[in-house]
């Protein structure tokens, strides 16, 4: 259960309870917010509560809608391929631009290090949360070796997004998928550390692939192309249509 707040709560730190609450299971997809409980369960006032569901809305974590309030987002396809493009793309953009620097001596290129062999911790893969947790901070650190930090803000932002992907469409790995993504992550880090600037955005690129066909690996094969309906998406994703029955 939520724990009630003191009165000087920031709309910050409701939101964060809130958001929480959306990402462990305890709000679901489809579930209304209501101004009135969430100020009795936080024991503050309705204004900071209406700030931080304005918060959430600005995230993605809920939708407003006229008449109903503030509703709980239910995930897409749609929205899962936006992300991992957004990913992809500023990804791309960082990890070329790392690879033309001196990556070994940084304080990132340590923290990927470590990130790297916490992903292979056979502790930390028995644990689905600690796995998603610690691959979303290898790959935060990868692109901060970039030293371009708007790109590295903007690409964090799309952490919780992943996470709560994972939660809803109920996305889930074995050990040898988690192997599978080590060995990516290594030939990444290596082809950083070399200053392959080519392979690092290829090794990066087939990292998205691999990350969104485990996502679609559930749909059917002949609904994939309403999946990936959209020109942009089957070219980013590399999507070969089935039916033909697309334009691309």
């Amino acid at each position: 259960m939520m724990q009630a707040l003191s009165h000087d709560t920031t709309a910050d730190v409701i939101a964060q309870r809130i958001r929480s609450a959306i990402l462990n299971g305890q709000f679901k997809p489809g579930d209304r917010l209501i101004e009135e409980e969430l100020s009795s369960t936080f024991e503050v006032s309705r204004g900071p509560v209406r700030e931080a569901i304005r918060i959430l809305a600005s995230e993605g974590f809920v939708v407003l809608r006229k008449n109903r309030g503030a509703i709980v987002t239910t995930p897409t396809m749609d929205d899962v391929l936006e992300v991992y493009a957004i990913r992809m793309s500023l990804g791309s953009i960082a990890v070329a631009h790392a690879a033309q620097a001196r990556v070994e001596g940084s304080k990132y290129f340590a923290q990927a290090s470590k990130l790297l062999e916490r992903l292979s911790d056979s502790k930390v893969q028995t644990e689905a949360n600690k796995m998603v947790d610690a691959d979303l901070a290898f790959q935060n650190s990868i692109v901060q070796l970039g030293q371009l930090p708007r790109i590295s803000d903007s690409f964090a932002q799309t952490d919780n997004d992943i996470r709560l992907f994972v939660r809803v469409l109920d996305i889930k790995y074995d050990t040898q998928d988690y192997q599978e993504l080590v060995v990516r992550h290594t030939h990444l880090l290596n082809a950083l550390t070399s200053g392959d600037a080519s392979q690092a955005t290829h090794l990066w690129q087939t990292h998205i692939r691999a990350t969104v066909a485990e996502f679609t690996s559930g749909i059917a094969p002949h609904e994939l192309d309403t999946v990936f309906e959209r020109p942009l998406m089957r070219h980013v994703f590399d999507f070969q249509p089935l039916t033909g029955g697309h334009n691309g």
